[in-house]
């Protein structure tokens, strides 16, 4: 008789097939070789962290309670929690060592870190949970510690923010090579493991090691007061400990099953390879009961068989072999092992049929069924309803993974909120169709951003939000159905809808889901913008399809703001001119030269759209303050200084009642901050001023100097420029103070720049933007929306 090979049930991985040879090895002694080579190991690195915690005791005053917990600590870490991997374990020993190396001298840590672990492993050994020589073997598993220590003792744990990372990513690294060379010598040494493998071994382990140690940092944080904060990482400790028991449990309990498929006998070899094939391949339902039934039919020798579910959205009913004159017998032994809840033989016309139930049960409720096989002329005996009970206990377990992988699969591939599909669906379903697409038969990606939302949100609630995504995308998903198109919401108020549609449709389709994302009512309006991209014309992968739709999508909500600023930007402009007619004419002196000094820094369009709006209303917040004090020919009081300084508030208060200028009201806001951190009305310092306001302060002090007060005399250009430079790096950026300078000085030199438009020709390019608006046709074509 030919036993069942173990490596048809194996895994392929060879991670996973180390795991499986090194399974059984793990509780046991170690023989002589390893001893050797852990001993040798362990009294080189003894050699060099004895020396090292010497120098650093003689060079340091040593918290030694504060040692002995975190030893403590690292005891329980790194020999209670273990999760297998590869030929050994690997450990959240991080949470403890980054403290360690933080608090304490660096040179003392590795030295520490073998105390930690002969104490956890010695303590493992007294409840015998390892033989007694693995506290021997326990020392060289410290070579970990020796590599960020050395790299901390020689560049220290001071610094900036950007030098202590380069420090701890330096830490990082070094503890990562010299555990991966002293790991690989003496797996190499031990049982000759072949170096690729070791590397994917530790890379994993490197994997998590990385994800553990911010959470160290964050413990030393905690500790770096106190050390008793450090027990907050118990409870961690402890759950991690139920993971990594729950896991070699699970790996336990596979290791048996791999050696029970081992002696299995022969006429199971087709039957439980199909299984295993199935558990590896992760099929769905119906690959797994045409496995389940083909098999029970062929290790029972039956001539046909019937597996029938019940309970799913799709249940499925699997046929096999010519069920004529078998139907009786198969229906009644089904029916009653699924109404008795165990194994029933039944005999019709001379057919036996034996029923094993297969139900299972699952989070969404109980699926029922039965597994069936007939044949004519002789009964099933018990040892053959043993065999077909073993492999559908398997397959019942198998079932249940698989319906619970898929209905999370389908949880994960959807929005909860809106049930349309989510942007791992959108992944997901476009990868054959952006293959497939073609510039006869393309695919077009449309992006929508909903304006208005988030007011709407704010005003009445997140939960009548929600109600109006989930109308939003129950209209979606039916507009694009009509093109043969899906719906998806990619997170907040953003959607995302694919068609495979002809380009003459576009601007229709375009239409219908723009027009089902839109709702009104009294008080609100809720818009969309959109962005398309045809595939493959414009975009030939997902990324670059999203990224150019995107693009255009903002393009397009950017232009609806802009029109709305520029239009409340000229009621201001003419509330101020009918105020103070003359802040509107500095204003507009103050808007031109910002225009000029933004120019020559390099700032970019968007940027410099905003810089221009903000120097002609940044004056906006005057139109409050009484005419004697703002022509008042004497200094004013502290009293009236004190209220001209509101203006700025009052302004940004101006601005800020109109969405499309809230960007220009954080702007005006600042434009009396100070670079040393001395203005007001919020005392920002340096970069925290946008830079907006860093260039209109600077442009409107010239200004100011050069056109005179009611209470001083107007300066010349030589004087105005010497006080500006007196107050780079005090009130002024330096920066704009040179660029002002420069600027400047071509004007004296007569210098004529081609990009300085004078900004009085902005009011004539408003009205045409606002006519090439309003004036046409409001369509959904590609060009508009570009």
């Amino acid at each position: 008789m030919t036993e069942i090979s173990l490596d048809d049930a194996r895994s392929a991985d060879p991670v996973e097939r180390l795991l499986e040879d090194s399974w059984r090895e793990r509780a046991r002694s170690g023989h002589a070789r390893e001893l050797l080579v852990e001993a040798v190991a362990g009294l080189l690195l003894l050699a060099v962290a004895v020396p090292l915690a010497l120098a650093a005791v003689a060079s340091n005053d040593v918290d030694w309670g504060r040692a002995a917990l975190l030893v403590a600590l690292y005891a329980l870490t790194s020999r209670m929690v273990k999760f297998p991997l590869g030929a050994g374990y690997v450990v959240p020993s991080y949470l403890v060592l980054v403290p360690m190396l933080l608090l304490l001298p660096p040179g003392l840590v590795p030295l520490l870190t073998v105390a930690g672990l002969v104490v956890g492993t010695t303590g493992l050994a007294l409840v015998r949970r390892v033989p007694p020589e693995r506290v021997l073997l326990a020392v060289p598993d410290a070579w970990h510690a020796l590599g960020p220590a050395a790299v901390i003792l020689v560049l220290g744990r001071s610094g900036s923010a950007a030098e202590l990372a380069a420090i701890y990513l330096s830490a990082f690294v070094a503890g990562c090579v010299l555990d991966l060379v002293s790991g690989a010598v003496r797996e190499l040494a031990i049982s000759g493991v072949a170096s690729s493998v070791q590397l994917r071994v530790q890379a994993l382990v490197w994997m998590i090691d990385a994800c553990i140690a911010p959470l160290g940092l964050l413990v030393a944080h905690a500790m770096r007061d106190g050390s008793l904060e450090g027990l907050l990482i118990l409870p961690l400790c402890f759950l991690l400990l139920m993971v990594s028991r729950d896991r070699s449990a699970r790996i336990e309990q596979a290791q048996q099953r791999l050696e029970l498929v081992a002696h299995e006998r022969t006429r199971l070899q087709t039957a439980v390879g199909r299984l295993g094939e199935a558990l590896a391949a992760k099929l769905d339902l119906d690959a797994l009961s045409d496995i389940v039934l083909r098999g029970s039919v062929e290790a029972l020798d039956a001539s046909c068989g019937m597996l029938a579910l019940s309970g799913l959205d799709a249940a499925p009913v699997v046929e096999i072999g010519d069920l004529a004159g078998a139907e009786e017998a198969l229906a009644s032994a089904a029916g009653a092992a699924q109404a008795e809840g165990e194994a029933r033989q039944v005999e019709h016309a001379g057919v036996w049929a034996l029923a094993l139930p297969f139900g299972f049960a699952t989070e969404s409720g109980e699926t029922l069924g039965a597994v069936t096989v007939a044949r004519a002329g002789r009964p099933f005996r018990q040892d053959e309803q043993l065999v077909m009970q073993g492999l559908v206990d398997r397959a019942r377990t198998a079932a249940a993974d698989i319906v619970t992988h898929q209905r999370l699969r389908e949880q994960a591939y959807t929005d909860a909120l809106t049930k349309l599909g989510n942007r791992r669906k959108l992944m997901a379903d476009t990868d054959e169709l952006i293959a497939a697409a073609t510039s006869e038969d393309p695919l077009v990606l449309i992006l929508f951003d909903l304006n208005g939302f988030k007011s709407y949100n704010d005003t009445f609630g997140h939960q009548a939000g929600d109600r109006v995504l989930q109308r939003a995308g129950a209209r979606l998903a039916g507009a694009v159905a009509r093109y043969g198109g899906a719906a998806y919401r990619l997170g907040g108020d953003e959607f995302c809808a694919v068609l495979a549609i002809e380009a003459g449709e576009l601007d229709q389709a375009l239409a219908a889901a723009s027009g089902g994302l839109e709702e009104r009512g009294e008080n609100f309006a809720v818009t969309p913008s959109v962005g398309a991209v045809m595939i493959p014309q414009e975009a030939s992968t997902l990324d670059q399809a999203l990224q150019v739709a995107d693009e255009r999508m903002y393009a397009h909500k950017r232009r609806r703001a802009s029109l709305a600023g520029d239009q409340a930007r000229e009621v201001l402009m003419r509330i101020i001119h009918a105020k103070q007619p003359a802040l509107q004419e500095r204003s507009t002196d103050v808007a031109r030269m910002c225009l000029r000094v933004g120019r020559r820094m390099g700032l970019e369009e968007p940027v410099l759209d905003e810089l221009v709006r903000a120097a002609e209303l940044h004056e906006v917040g005057k139109v409050g303050i009484p005419d004697a004090i703002l022509h008042k020919s004497e200094p004013l009081t502290e009293a009236e200084w004190a209220f001209v300084k509101q203006h700025t508030l009052l302004g940004a208060r101006i601005l800020g009642a109109v969405p499309a200028l809230a960007e220009t009201a954080s702007i005006v806001r600042a434009t009396h901050e100070r670079w040393d951190g001395e203005g007001y009305p919020d005392g920002l310092q340096g970069e925290q001023i946008p830079i907006a306001a860093r260039v209109i302060s600077a442009c409107d002090a010239y200004e100011a100097m050069r056109e005179g007060r009611s209470y001083r005399t107007s300066r010349s250009a030589p004087d105005a420029v010497s006080e500006l430079r007196r107050g780079a790096g005090s009130q002024f950026d330096p920066a704009v103070i040179a660029a002002l300078v420069l600027e400047l000085r071509d004007l004296a030199a007569g210098v004529q720049s081609a990009d300085t438009t004078a900004v009085a020709l902005r009011t004539e390019q408003t009205s045409r933007r606002l006519r090439d608006a309003f004036g046409g046709e409001d369509g959904f074509s590609l060009a508009k929306i570009g």
